[in-house]
């Protein structure tokens, strides 16, 4: 999905639409479903990538806004990267 050419209009009622998807399989991955903790990796993901971790969590029942574990695992794991390469593991609740 390229959403590069369409206008600043047309983008934020997709990303309106997008925030009611949150918490369902309809996410398109255009809205920020996760909290402050995971911005610097998340905000520059594809929107496939984003699908795909938000999907996983929601099947494994991830919170994303709390800081913890399971949601930076699965973000390495989507990602294909250790996890400490994105955050210090040892330093997470």
């Amino acid at each position: 999905m390229n959403l590069g050419d369409i206008s600043w209009t047309a983008f934020a009622d997709i990303y309106r639409l997008d925030e009611s998807y949150i918490g369902t399989k309809d996410y398109m991955g255009v809205a920020y479903f996760w909290g402050h903790e995971y911005k610097h990796v998340m905000r520059d993901l594809s929107y496939a990538k984003l699908r795909k971790i938000h999907n996983l969590g929601l099947d494994r029942n991830i919170d994303f806004i709390k800081p913890n574990k399971d949601a930076w695992y699965l973000i390495a794991e989507v990602l294909k990267c250790g996890v400490n390469t994105l955050r210090d593991i040892r330093e997470v609740a």
